[in-house]
């Protein structure tokens, strides 16, 4: 699909509530070479116009493994409480996974060494990220694991990326060209089976 979208919630600074969006599903289907067609759609997209990307990748589990990591990462930040800027302190409570989103420079050391999720995976989500990775290096589409790579969407699940230029200097805010992720349970939490 192509067409013109609109955001719910207040647009973060840089961003437009109505905004144009190119997108490409999958329904049904659970094979980990799904997520690394549409990985390898998107990274040709790019590198096609020229323009040299980087594909940067991690695995959010399922809900249980996620509930399960959000307690322990709640945990560790709570403990670093007083070394957290404003933004973060609210989202301890609100939204945890969103600390791993904080471009605030005095939070990056508490974010740098933060639980990973991959340590929570059970051995189904393991293996499944761990096959998306061997089609990646099998197609030759280079990627950059990130472990603080968390998406903003609660529907999320296993396989998130997202697709920056690559180009010197810090990723910042808005600066990604795209992303994308599983979403296994919409369908199901949207009332189908």
């Amino acid at each position: 699909y192509w067409c013109s979208m609109f955001r719910h919630e207040k647009p973060q600074a840089g961003r437009y509530r109505k905004h144009n969006q190119v997108g490409f599903e999958i329904i049904g289907d659970d094979d980990p070479v799904q997520d690394a067609e549409l990985i390898l759609i998107a990274y040709n997209f790019y590198t096609d116009m020229g323009l040299p990307v980087e594909i940067h990748i991690n695995s959010l589990g399922m809900p249980e493994e996620r509930q399960k990591y959000k307690a322990a990462l709640v945990e560790y930040y709570r403990s670093k409480r007083s070394y957290l800027c404003d933004d973060c302190k609210q989202r301890l409570n609100k939204n945890p996974l969103r600390l791993l989103d904080c471009k605030q420079e005095r939070c990056q050391p508490i974010k740098e060494d933060a639980p990973q999720i991959i340590s929570w995976l059970e051995e189904e989500s393991k293996n499944h990220f761990m096959k998306v990775l061997e089609y990646l290096d099998e197609l030759s589409v280079p990627y950059v694991l990130k472990a603080t790579l968390v998406r903003g969407f609660d529907y999320c699940t296993k396989t998130v990326f997202e697709i920056y230029p690559q180009v010197s200097g810090e990723e910042g805010a808005q600066s990604a060209l795209g992303g994308g992720s599983r979403y296994n349970l919409l369908v199901e939490e949207l009332g189908g089976k």
